[in-house]
């Protein structure tokens, strides 16, 4: 016989179905990023709350890709004047914020870019012109955290000292950027 309660962690309530089960199971609904538990019937509550705790920054991690899923999805479900309008504001809010970004960046890598520029590009979320010193971003930013914009500014910087993505560059990335890795797995839904 299947028993439903609720339980409440970190302000999310959570739906625990108790069932003849011998192991625990976690799920995230694709819906609507409810987190649902699967538990044996005699189980204590203390118990499936600890594995949800322990198993907290996989729930964070699956519900962030899952979300960018859903815009994806609704993105490619936009009409041309849906797309277009959201492309502006994605410019929009990519400009209010750049400024701030960029001089913050600056600061930490001590080089400089003559010129930035903003587009909607399909395969890359930025590029760099060493010899005139341009940096273009990818619009699509703007709809990430902003830590991902920094990593992809901080990314294109480091162009200008290194053209390439040898030793050298992920060396100059590890000091300028130090959380690259866990940001660029999470620009790449990887």
């Amino acid at each position: 016989m299947k028993m439903q309660i609720w339980i409440q962690i970190k302000g999310e309530n959570i739906r625990v179905e108790k069932k003849k089960i011998k192991n625990l199971y976690l799920r995230i609904s694709p819906a609507d990023g409810e987190i649902r538990i699967s538990a044996p019937e005699r189980m204590a509550i203390k118990h499936i709350e600890n594995f949800v705790l322990e198993k907290w920054d996989w729930i964070l991690v699956t519900r962030e890709k899952l979300d960018r899923v859903r815009r994806e999805k609704d993105a490619s479900q936009l009409t041309e004047d849906e797309m277009k309008a959201q492309k502006e504001a994605y410019k929009k809010k990519l400009l209010e914020v750049l400024p701030q970004v960029i001089q913050k960046c600056e600061r930490i890598t001590g080089l400089h870019a003559l010129e930035w520029k903003l587009r909607d590009m399909k395969t890359r979320w930025g590029s760099c012109n060493i010899q005139k010193k341009r940096i273009w971003l990818n619009i699509q930013l703007a709809a990430y955290p902003r830590e991902c914009l920094e990593y992809v500014v901080i990314h294109e910087l480091v162009h200008l000292l290194v053209p390439g993505h040898g030793k050298e560059f992920w060396a100059y990335m590890d000091r300028f950027f130090p959380e690259w890795r866990r940001v660029r797995k999470e620009l790449n839904g990887r």
